[in-house]
């Protein structure tokens, strides 16, 4: 009577055992999941105006934003700026994102007025990438 009465208690052990097991691997996955959907809305966020802090804790706002993944960020001031290109990867958080407007209704002009055409200035994040690239090259050359 005893041997099966002590195989018994022995197989509730390991049960116990991976029960417990099955739980904490349960309660470490939904909160990684959680974070992980956070991040992800946090990187889908991102726009020209967003104020961002870097994994290296730099603090900027976003000029530009590149198809290659990456952005250019204003680590200085408005009077004197100072533009760095980072990956988006390397964004740690999101210190104040640019509220998105509703579309205004489109409004049609007549066709007799036409709107002047305005110049549109180059845009200085723009030297910066071309700097960066000279320097990559001078780099390249140098070796």
């Amino acid at each position: 009577m005893t041997g099966i009465l002590g195989l018994a208690t022995q197989y509730w052990m390991y049960i116990a055992i991976g029960a417990v097991l099955v739980v904490m691997i349960v309660l470490t996955i939904i909160p990684q999941k959680k974070r992980q959907k956070e991040q992800k809305a946090m990187m889908d966020s991102i726009t020209v105006g967003t104020k961002i802090m870097t994994i290296g804790r730099m603090v900027g706002k976003i000029t530009q934003v590149n198809a290659d993944n990456t952005l250019i960020v204003n680590v200085g001031t408005e009077n004197s700026p100072t533009y760095i290109v980072i990956d988006r990867q390397a964004v740690g958080l999101v210190l104040e994102a640019v509220p998105v407007a509703a579309p205004a209704p489109v409004e049609e002009a007549p066709a007799a007025e036409e709107a002047p055409v305005e110049e549109v200035a180059e845009e200085p994040a723009e030297e910066v990438v071309e700097v960066a690239e000279e320097a990559a090259e001078d780099k390249k050359d140098a070796e």
